[in-house]
């Protein structure tokens, strides 16, 4: 059997179908985690200004109680380090989608004959999706 009949060879030389983004997935995904971002920034803003305070007090205490006072610190820190930890990744996971989102839209634009719009976006830093 020749070498270009061989089925992994054929493989190697396969064309491989595109992955279909799903966008209204994608969107939909986006749309819950922007509903949460109000309750999750709810619970960060006191433990914030518990930190603020703590930091206040610390700078202008004894030696001793500032001891006290950052091992108070560091498990408020400790909640903040998770929750905003979460948020973050949540944001950078959405803004994921987001890219795939638009990229998609400008390959459905090409295919459909709007180069102009394309090339147009694609001159845009914010369509190069540089952020």
């Amino acid at each position: 059997m020749a070498l270009y009949e061989k089925k992994w060879w054929q493989n190697l030389f396969k064309k491989k179908e595109e992955k279909q983004e799903d966008v209204l997935h994608d969107v939909e995904a986006i749309l819950e985690f922007l509903k949460d971002v109000p309750d999750e920034s709810r619970s960060l803003i006191p433990l914030f200004k518990q930190l603020e305070d703590l930091e206040s007090e610390r700078q202008v205490a004894s030696e001793h109680l500032a001891k006290i006072n950052l091992e108070t610190q560091s498990e408020l820190l400790e909640k903040i380090l998770d929750r905003y930890g979460a948020l973050q990744n949540d944001a950078d996971i959405n803004g994921i989608r987001v890219k795939r989102i638009a990229l998609e839209f400008l390959k459905k634009a090409k295919k459909v004959g709007l180069k102009d719009l394309v090339a147009e976006k694609e001159q845009e830093s914010k369509w190069r999706l540089e952020w």
